[in-house]
């Protein structure tokens, strides 16, 4: 009976093994990169040909635009909001409300990140151009 036990275990054991082996396929690597990496802003030839006095003035002009003007997470009162929405309808005591709060709360927090990563992607693209614009003013000697 032992050994029967023992020889059913085994015979177990290796189709196991042998099964899972081939039934998981390795993944393939990732080439591309997980997180966002912006593009590299290379000067034109247009842009190389300004004056000095016209690269200052491309620099004033984007100079604003490199700020966020959405406030921040626990600044937004929409935020707030959505995240007491989200606590009120799980309480088991208001349990009776309809659901539809509490999916409303973690949708508006997830299109809240939403505008905030592409707000963070715009001012690096603005933060580039301007090092971009600085980096010629600097070759063209402006700064003498």
């Amino acid at each position: 009976m032992k050994v029967m036990g023992l020889v059913f275990y085994f015979i177990f054991s290796a189709l196991l093994v042998v099964s899972t082996a081939m039934a998981v396929p390795m993944p393939p690597v990732p080439l591309e990169p997980i997180y966002y990496e912006p593009p590299v802003v290379e000067a034109t030839q247009a842009i190389r040909q300004q004056s000095c006095a016209q690269i200052d003035n491309s620099i004033r002009y984007l100079h604003p635009y490199q700020y966020t003007y959405k406030p921040g997470f626990y600044d937004d009162g929409a935020n707030k909001i959505a995240t007491a929405m989200i606590t009120v309808e799980s309480l088991p005591i208001v349990g009776t409300l309809p659901v539809i709060g509490e999916w409303l709360g973690f949708a508006y927090l997830g299109y809240s990140a939403l505008v905030e990563e592409k707000e963070q992607r715009r001012i690096l693209q603005v933060k580039q151009q301007i090092s971009m614009l600085q980096q010629v003013k600097a070759e063209k000697h402006c700064f003498e």
